[in-house]
């Protein structure tokens, strides 16, 4: 957890803000994706803290990208303009286990967002070419249309029987070019569905991504635990063994501080 400052001992003097944007590390500037976390959000009201560039009050962010998802960090909370980044992480890096899983599973997402991507593509193409012909059809038929209107100019006195197979052949164009279009407005209708589906196995991935990271965070936690009630174990033996006089005290010495430097 961040420490604090007494808001007694909060200043407003410009030298001490330049003094800290100069020694901040350039990855503070990097703000990452953010995701809303009901127990940790708005802005900070602990301190007085207040970003470097807009002297503005701090807020309170959790990060959702690449190895430092699920960190939360306090930062610039100005939504216009430019953004100044972290001013300080809560949480500290991950174990190195759990940001390889972290990146593994960001890949994996990236990985179906580009095959997505790829489909849309292709689609966007296939209804792009329908398109096409369909106006290709369109102007197909009103040069059609024009052509038989100058014939029946030109063709006054044909019998009547020539007229009906005309006009036959002028209703059948119109209906081919009614099952075009719609033909057309089925396939912009596919596409809008595809596109929704797509849209909801986005949300869905992010949602077990989520998931499996919170699971990943308990593992931890459980294993971390049992390593301290190990070490509290072994710390009993040797001072057990010690008491009795048992083993070369320099070697249970040795082990001793072992056991305390883990």
């Amino acid at each position: 957890m961040p420490s604090w400052p007494n808001s007694n001992e909060t200043s407003d003097d410009d030298d001490e803000y330049m003094s800290e944007f100069s020694s901040m590390q350039m990855e503070y500037f990097q703000t990452p994706d953010t995701v809303i976390d009901p127990s940790f959000c708005g802005l900070v009201t602990e301190s007085d803290r207040r970003c470097i560039l807009h002297r503005q009050r701090a807020g309170k962010f959790m990060a959702f990208e690449g190895t430092d998802t699920g960190r939360r960090f306090i930062g610039c909370a100005t939504e216009d303009g430019v953004n100044c980044g972290v001013l300080e992480w809560v949480d500290a890096p991950w174990p190195v286990i759990l940001q390889r899983c972290l990146s593994k599973l960001w890949n994996m997402y990236h990985e179906q967002n580009l095959g997505r991507a790829q489909d849309n593509e292709a689609h966007g193409i296939e209804v792009a070419k329908l398109q096409k012909e369909l106006a290709s059809l369109a102007n197909q038929y009103s040069q059609l249309v024009d052509d038989v209107s100058k014939l029946f100019d030109y063709q006054d006195g044909i019998k009547s029987h020539d007229m009906d197979c005309t006009s036959q052949a002028i209703n059948e164009l119109k209906e081919m070019k009614k099952q075009l279009e719609e033909q057309a407005k089925i396939e912009l209708q596919m596409g809008k569905l595809k596109l929704k589906k797509e849209q909801r196995c986005i949300l869905q991935s992010q949602a077990d991504i989520i998931q499996n990271t919170r699971k990943a965070m308990k593992e931890l936690e459980v294993e971390k635990d049992l390593l301290k009630e190990e070490k509290k174990k072994l710390e009993n033996v040797i001072v057990e063994l010690l008491k009795v006089g048992h083993g070369c005290k320099e070697k249970l010495d040795k082990i001793k501080e072992v056991v305390m430097e883990e």
